[in-house]
């Protein structure tokens, strides 16, 4: 147990300070393959975990190739100019219609396209613009922040969705059920706690109505049109596909990757998927970390390492439903700002099967893995991402700055989300 504890809490050391560089899912794979030499895992455990993390392993790849097709043919971007061309004048209005835009993307998609995708139009339009550090740090913290906390209403928008969707047997019909207004509500806190607690950042500076900003017209943005008019269509049926995937007997995976394939197949003919290009933009590493962290973490389950945790979560069920529900999302939140969200996932999934609660316990860890993630930089790949992508932009932020805003900003959300999540229970 020892050894597992030790590895588990160094991968989490070197993934905070990234040493060079190295991307964190290496730190990761490594303690793995010291568990194995160490005889702490064994075959059968790669086995089993492989089966807990396939479907959303193949979802992912699915959905992130469809959107980097997507994006390769500036679908997102078209969107992004439409707000900008008509909000650019209004702070305010900009703010939202940009965070309703990162909340579209993460809902039909998933959270770690948001950043990608977002990061780079923000950082764009804020500079143009002119504004000053504090300004594009409120634009970009309302599109990091809706990349993980509109991630609730469907499966497909999050990894950690599909992982616990999977693990529990929750279709999509009925994932969507429960979690569809929880989500909403978070969407709408997030953008009503952001404007109001940035408003100062968001408001800070007049923007001169009779000056003129070099935005380009949202058309320039397409590069083939009938791919473009195409891609609704796919949209349409990965949809469809999801929502009738129980009754097809498909996992949520066939229709992800049957429609990248698609998506690639129609874009290739236009010249708009370079090969190599597409490939590399899948989230390979993504996958290898998700992988790993989920072995080094069941080491500590099989191990007794966490042990504590599911005595601790029935002693939180155990409650008046209101008390249970806010006191067990706010018990997986922590967890996940603590440890990260995947490996959350897989000790609160497994602590929910030990302590056989209440039947919304599985909905109160989506809740808690998604919002609360967003507590500390460490949260979710997507925030680690975010983190990246400001600095390359020119905008600095460190640990500690962001763990404030983090607490500030997600706390409200969390607890409006779970009062979505009782309303949805009492009905």
């Amino acid at each position: 147990m020892t050894i597992s504890i030790a590895v588990f809490i160094a991968a989490l050391i070197l993934i905070f300070i990234k040493p060079k560089g190295v991307n964190e899912a290496f730190f990761a794979l490594a303690g793995v393959i010291l568990l194995f030499i160490g005889g702490l895992l064994q075959a059968e455990d790669a086995s089993y975990i492989w089966g807990f993390v396939w479907n959303a392993t193949f979802s992912l790849i699915g959905i992130m190739i469809f959107t980097a097709l997507l994006d390769q043919n500036g679908f997102f971007r078209w969107a992004a100019l439409h707000i900008v061309h008509r909000l650019h004048h209004r702070k305010m209005l900009l703010f939202v219609g940009l965070s309703l835009l990162a909340a579209f993307i993460t809902i039909f998609f998933n959270n770690d396209g948001t950043i990608l995708i977002m990061v780079p139009i923000v950082l764009e339009v804020t500079a143009l613009l002119r504004l000053s550090r504090g300004g594009r740090l409120a634009y970009l913290l309302g599109v990091g922040l809706m990349a993980d906390t509109a991630s609730a209403p469907l499966m497909m928008s999050n990894l950690t969705n599909i992982l616990t969707a999977d693990f529990f047997q929750i279709p999509f019909g009925e994932y969507a059920s429960r979690m569809l207004l929880p989500g909403l509500l978070a969407i709408a806190a997030t953008i009503g706690v952001t404007a109001f607690i940035l408003r100062k950042g968001i408001l800070n500076e007049e923007v001169d109505r009779s000056s003129t900003v070099a935005f380009p017209k949202p058309a320039t943005a397409i590069g083939d049109k009938r791919v473009f008019r195409l891609s609704w269509v796919i949209i349409v049926i990965m949809m469809s596909g999801y929502i009738l995937s129980e009754e097809m007997g498909l996992p949520v995976s066939v229709i992800a990757l049957g429609c990248a394939a698609a998506q690639w197949a129609a874009s290739a003919m236009a010249g708009r998927a370079p090969f190599k290009q597409t490939v590399l933009q899948a989230p390979w590493l993504i996958i290898v970390f998700a992988l790993s962290m989920n072995l080094i973490v069941y080491s500590l389950h099989i191990h007794g390492a966490v042990a504590w945790f599911p005595s601790l979560l029935a002693k939180v069920a155990d409650q008046h439903e209101l008390a249970g529900i806010y006191g067990s999302g706010l018990l997986f939140a922590l967890l996940a700002a603590a440890i990260n969200n995947l490996p959350a996932v897989l000790i609160s999934s497994l602590a929910i099967e030990g302590v056989n609660g209440p039947d919304y316990l599985p909905y109160a860890s989506l809740i808690g893995t998604s919002v609360g993630a967003k507590l500390t930089p460490i949260g979710s790949l997507a925030t680690l991402l975010w983190m990246q992508l400001v600095k390359r932009g020119g905008v600095e932020i460190g640990w500690r700055e962001y763990t404030k805003y983090g607490i500030v900003l997600t706390l409200p959300i969390l607890l409006v989300a779970l009062i979505g999540l009782c309303t949805q229970n009492w009905s």
